[in-house]
C-alpha cells in the first residue's frame, strides 16, 4: 500500500510539473506575455500550408511585414539564393528573410536577435512549427516596447526556408550585413503541438547563459543533460547555423503532441496554447533582461537542472564529485545503521549488486518486447500509429518498466526463483524477435537477465543489504557518468543521492520510525516525479524503447525499501505479473485496433508521376498506401506494382495511369572553356522543387553554385569541399522555382548521368484524386506531380 500510494503521489507531482500553464488572456497588463494575443498571429500565419515559394507563403510574408511595421520594426525584405551541403546532398533555393529592428539607446552595442522561421513543410499549416515561434517573438517585442527603449538594438530575424535545409539562416549569416551586429540569439522552434517549452541548446561555455536564463525565466525548463544529448543528435535548427558562425545564445522548443509535427493536423485549433504561454513565460523576461542589461559573459559549462520548474540548481561540473562523495558517505551511514539494527551480510550486498544487473536486463527486455509487440514500424511516418495514441503507448511502456522492477523485488524477497527469474528475462528477450524479425538487443538483455537470475535468486535476501548493493551499483554508474560527461551527470546523480539520503535516514530501511518512514515517502515521491519527467521525455523525444531502462533502474532505488518493508515473501511477483499482463493487453490493443480518427488521421501521399521520354505515367503513393489510397492509385484501371523513383532511389507503390501533357525540368549541361561543366536550370514558377541526381565514372570536384564553392557543413562545424568519388551519386534539391547554375569538374564528362524530378504542386493527371475521408490527411507532397527526366550530355 505504501508503495502504491508513493507511486500515485509521484505521478501527481510529475503531472503537475509537466503540465503547461493556462494561456493568459488579452486583458492582462500590456507588459506581460499573452498566448491569446499571440494566437491571433498564429491563426493568420498558419491558416494553410505555406512552404517556401508557395502563394500561401507570400501571403504569410505580407501579413508579417504588416505586423512588424505596426510594431515599429521597419521590416527589411532580404532575398537571396542560398544552399547548404550535407554528405552527398545539396539543398538550396531562393529565400526571403524578414529583418526588423527595435532600436536601442546604444546602436553600437551588440544586438539581441530574436529568431524563428516562418515557412512550413508542404502539407502542414505549421501552427506549431514555427508559427508559434514567430508569434511568440512578435508578442515578446510588444511586451519589450512597454518598458521603453532597450539598451541595445533588438533584431527580429524571421528566416525563410528552414524546412528546406536551414536556407534562410544560411543566407542571413553568410551574406546579410546585420549578422555582424548580432551579439546574442534567442531562437524559437517546436517539434510538436504541445508540452512545456524547454531551453534545450546553448553554445559552448554556457555558464553565463545559464545564469542569465535561470534568473530571468519564469518556470524554467532546462537541464544540462538535454544540452549534452542535443550536441550528439543529427537534428538541426537555424541555431545550428548561428553556432557555426561563432554566435551564442539560447534555443527553445516544445516537443509534446508529436503527432502534429510536420503534419496536416498542425492547425491553430490543435495547438496547445499553454505551450505558447510557457514559451513566452521563459522567453519574454529573458529577452527583456538581455535587451535592457548586459549580455551573458562566456564562462565554463555548468551542470544544472531545473527542479520541477520551480527553481534551477547549477554548479561547476567538478562539484559533481562532491555530490558523488556525499552519496557514498550516505550509503555507508545507511549500511552502518542497518548493521546495528539486524542481520546484514556481505553476500546479500553482492546479491543487491546482481539484482541491479537483473533490473537493467529485465526492464530492457520487457520494454523492447512491449514496443515491438505493438506491430508498429520504426521511422517517423511508420511511428505515427503510436503517436496517435501516445498516452496509451506511454502507459504500456510504464507498465512494462514497473513490472520488471516488481519482479526483481519479488524474486529477491522469496528466493528459490532462479529458474523463473532467468527464464522470464530470456523469454522476454527472445519474444521480442517474434515481432518484426530478429532483435539482437532484446535477446542480449534476455541472456544477461538469465545469467543474473540464475546466480542471485537462490534464496531470500535481506532487504537492507540488497538495497545497499543496489545503491553501490548506482553509485559506480554515477561516478562513471560524472567522469565521462560531467555536465550531463546531474539527471542521474541527483536521484542516486536522494536515494542514498533515504537510506542514511532509515538505516537502509531498517528504521521503524513513522517520522523516518514519512520522510522516505516524501523523498521517494519526489524521485518518482523526477524520473517520470525523464521517462516521459525519453518516450516522447526518441523512439528508442531501451532509453526507458535508465529511469526504471533509478526508480528501483526508491521502490526497494517500501516494496520490501513487509519482510519475507514475494510481494512483487504477483504485482509484476499483473503489470506485465496489463502491458501485454495494451500492446495487443495498439496492435489490433485502428488508430485513425478525424483528429489523428492516417497519412496519405498520392502523387502523379510522369515520364514523358518513356510515354508512361503512374499514380503513386510516397507512403505505404492503405485501402483508400490503393483505390486512388487504381482509379484508372491499373494494378499496383513497385516503381523505382530515380533519382529518389526508393521503390514506391504505383499503378499505371494516362500520360498527361507535361514537360520535365528545363535543364542543360554544357562545357566550359576551362574544362569544367555547367548544369543550368531555368526558373519555373510552377516548380515547388527540382531534384537532380549526378553520377560520373570519374570523381566530381570543384563544385560551385552561382560562382560560390559548395562545402559540406556537418554539425561539428568543420568544412570540406563537396566531392563525389568515381561512381558515387550526388543529389541536388532546389526549391521555390528559382533558377540554378552549378559548375563542377570531372575528368570524363561524357560519363555523366544526370536525372531529374520536376515537382509541381498541382495534380496534373486528368482524373482528380477526389475528397479525402475524415480519417485521411494529405501528407507532404500529396496532390503533387513528379515529372521524370534526364539531362542530355553534350
Amino acid at each position: 500500500m505504501a508503495l502504491a500510494a508513493c507511486l500515485a503521489a509521484g505521478f501527481v507531482a510529475f503531472y503537475l510539473s509537466a503540465a503547461t500553464p493556462a494561456p493568459r488572456s488579452a486583458r492582462i497588463p500590456d507588459a506581460e506575455f499573452s498566448a491569446v494575443r499571440a494566437f491571433t498571429d498564429i491563426r493568420a500565419i498558419a491558416s494553410t500550408p505555406h512552404p517556401i515559394g508557395s502563394a500561401a507563403h507570400e501571403q504569410a510574408r505580407d501579413y508579417l511585414i504588416g505586423r512588424m511595421t505596426a510594431l515599429g520594426l521597419s521590416p527589411r525584405v532580404a532575398s537571396a539564393d542560398s544552399f547548404e551541403a550535407r554528405g552527398h546532398l545539396i539543398t538550396g533555393g531562393r529565400v526571403t528573410n524578414l529583418i526588423g529592428i527595435l532600436k536601442g539607446r546604444d546602436p553600437k552595442a551588440p544586438a539581441l536577435a530574436l529568431m524563428a522561421h516562418y515557412d512550413s513543410v508542404p502539407g502542414s499549416p505549421g501552427a506549431a512549427d514555427d508559427a508559434a515561434g514567430v508569434a511568440s517573438i512578435l508578442e515578446t517585442v510588444r511586451t519589450l516596447k512597454t518598458h521603453g527603449a532597450p539598451k541595445r538594438d533588438v533584431l527580429v530575424v524571421l528566416t525563410d526556408g528552414e524546412e528546406a535545409g536551414l536556407l534562410g539562416a544560411q543566407a542571413f549569416f553568410n551574406t546579410d550585413p546585420a549578422a555582424a551586429h548580432v551579439g546574442y540569439i534567442i531562437n524559437l522552434e517546436t517539434r510538436g503541438g504541445g508540452g512545456r517549452a524547454a531551453m534545450f541548446e546553448t553554445a559552448g561555455d554556457n555558464g553565463g547563459d545559464i545564469e542569465a536564463f535561470t534568473k530571468a525565466a519564469k518556470r524554467p525548463d532546462s537541464n544540462s543533460l538535454s544540452v549534452y544529448i542535443y550536441k550528439h543528435l543529427p537534428n538541426d535548427t537555424d541555431f545550428t547555423v548561428a553556432k557555426q558562425h561563432g554566435k551564442v545564445g539560447l534555443n527553445f522548443a516544445f516537443i509534446g503532441r508529436q503527432f502534429d509535427y510536420h503534419s496536416p493536423s498542425s492547425t491553430p485549433e490543435a495547438l496547445d496554447l499553454g505551450s505558447v504561454q510557457h514559451m513566452g513565460d521563459e522567453v519574454a523576461p529573458t529577452a527583456l533582461a538581455l535587451a535592457m542589461g548586459p549580455l551573458p559573459t562566456r564562462a565554463p559549462d555548468v551542470a544544472y537542472s531545473d527542479v520541477f520548474g520551480l527553481t534551477t540548481i547549477s554548479y561547476p561540473p567538478a562539484v559533481g564529485w562532491a555530490v558523488v562523495l556525499a552519496t557514498a558517505v550516505l550509503i555507508v551511514v545507511g549500511a552502518a545503521g542497518a548493521r546495528r539494527a539486524g542481520p546484514f551480510s556481505l553476500l546479500d550486498i553482492l546479491r543487491g549488486c546482481g539484482t541491479s544487473v537483473y533490473v537493467i536486463a529485465l526492464s530492457g527486455a520487457l520494454l523492447i518486447l512491449a514496443r515491438r509487440a505493438t506491430g508498429v514500424g520504426v521511422g517517423f511516418v511508420a511511428y505515427r500509429p503510436l503517436l496517435a495514441r501516445f498516452p496509451t503507448f506511454e502507459v504500456m511502456m510504464l507498465c512494462a518498466a514497473l513490472a520488471a522492477l516488481l519482479f526483481a523485488v519479488g524474486f529477491s524477497a522469496r528466493g528459490r526463483s532462479r529458474r523463473l527469474a532467468g527464464g522470464l528475462a530470456l523469454g522476454a528477450g527472445a519474444a521480442a524477435s517474434v515481432f518484426g524479425g530478429f532483435d539482437p538487443v532484446g535477446l542480449g538483455f534476455g541472456v544477461v537477465g538469465l545469467a543474473a537470475g540464475l546466480v542471485i535468486f537462490d534464496r531470500p535476501a535481506g532487504p537492507a543489504a540488497t538495497w545497499t548493493g543496489l545503491l553501490l551499483m548506482a553509485l559506480m554508474a554515477a561516478s562513471a557518468i560524472q567522469l565521462v560527461a560531467p555536465t550531463a551527470a546531474v539527471v542521474f546523480v541527483w536521484p542516486v543521492a536522494v536515494a542514498a539520503l533515504a537510506s542514511a535516514l532509515s538505516g537502509a530501511g531498517a528504521s521503524r520510525s513513522r517520522v523516518v518512514k514519512a520522510l522516505v515517502f516524501l523523498l521517494a515521491a519526489s524521485v518518482f516525479a523526477w524520473l517520470g519527467n525523464i521517462f516521459h521525455l525519453m518516450m516522447e523525444g526518441l523512439d528508442l524503447a531501451v532509453l526507458g531502462v535508465a529511469p526504471a533502474w533509478l526508480a528501483v532505488l526508491m521502490i526497494w525499501p517500501m516494496a520490501r518493508s513487509g519482510g519475507p515473501g514475494d510481494p512483487g511477483v504477483k504485482a509484476g505479473a499483473a503489470l506485465a499482463v496489463a502491458a501485454a493487453v495494451l500492446a495487443a490493443y495498439l496492435h489490433l485496433t485502428n488508430p485513425w480518427t478525424a483528429r489523428h488521421p492516417q497519412t496519405a501521399e498520392p502523387v502523379y508521376v510522369a515520364s514523358p521520354a518513356d510515354g508512361r505515367a503512374w499514380r503513386a503513393s510516397l507512403v505505404p498506401p492503405d485501402a483508400w489510397a490503393r483505390g486512388v492509385l487504381c482509379a484508372e484501371g491499373g494494378s499496383i506494382a513497385p516503381l523505382n523513383l530515380s533519382p529518389l532511389g526508393d521503390a514506391v507503390a504505383a499503378a499505371p495511369a494516362a500520360l498527361a501533357h507535361v514537360s520535365p525540368a528545363s535543364a542543360s549541361l554544357s562545357r566550359l572553356p576551362d574544362g569544367g561543366t555547367v548544369l543550368a536550370m531555368a526558373p519555373n514558377a510552377d516548380a515547388s522543387r527540382v531534384i537532380f541526381s549526378i553520377t560520373a565514372r570519374t570523381p566530381v570536384d570543384a563544385v560551385a553554385i552561382d560562382g560560390r564553392p559548395v562545402v559540406t557543413t556537418p554539425r561539428d562545424g568543420t568544412a570540406a569541399p563537396f566531392h563525389l568519388a568515381a561512381g558515387e551519386t550526388g543529389y541536388v534539391i532546389w526549391r521555390a522555382g528559382a533558377g540554378l547554375s552549378m559548375t563542377f569538374k570531372t575528368a570524363d564528362p561524357t560519363s555523366l548521368t544526370v536525372r531529374t524530378i520536376f515537382v509541381s504542386p498541382r495534380w496534373l493527371a486528368a482524373k482528380p484524386v477526389g475528397p479525402y475521408p475524415l480519417a485521411e490527411q494529405p501528407w507532404d507532397l500529396a496532390g503533387s506531380s513528379l515529372i521524370l527526366g534526364a539531362v542530355k550530355v553534350p
